[in-house]
């Protein structure tokens, strides 16, 4: 499966949607890479490259909702240490095993399903805040 970038997935904050674009594009050269059967050195340095992008981007996607008073703000932050402690999981998973088809099925549905269910159903709510609170002369 290949993710989408759609407006049911729009915050509201330009750099956090650019950010959530690139993040979509590199889980899905992740996957494209995993089924193409590419080396593990390969998988590894795009897995590298996710997680210090993710941890950038969810500390910016933090702040963003605290800076607007997002009621998601808590949601938001336990998911994303959730995030983190799966992907950390399949990494040490990947570095023990190799790239196996288990493995891919497992970063399809702990990572790309969470990613768009996470994205569409509790960062879309920063909309709502960043409007609310521009609208009030926060923003």
């Amino acid at each position: 499966m290949t993710l989408h970038w759609d407006t049911s997935m729009t915050t509201g904050v330009g750099r956090i949607d650019t950010q959530h674009q690139e993040l979509i594009r590199r889980v899905n050269g992740l996957m494209d890479a995993m089924r193409a059967g590419k080396g593990k050195d390969e998988v590894e340095k795009l897995l590298a490259f996710l997680a210090e992008y993710a941890l950038k981007h969810f500390a910016d996607e933090e702040a963003e909702m605290e800076r607007a008073k997002c009621p998601a703000a808590m949601t938001n932050r336990l998911a994303h240490q959730q995030f983190v402690r799966k992907f950390n999981q399949l990494r040490e998973r990947i570095e023990r095993q190799g790239v196996t088809p288990t493995i891919v099925l497992a970063v399809q549905k702990d990572l790309v399903d969470w990613i768009a269910t996470h994205i569409r159903g509790v960062d879309s709510k920063l909309a709502a805040c960043v409007a609310t609170a521009s609208s009030a002369g926060v923003a």
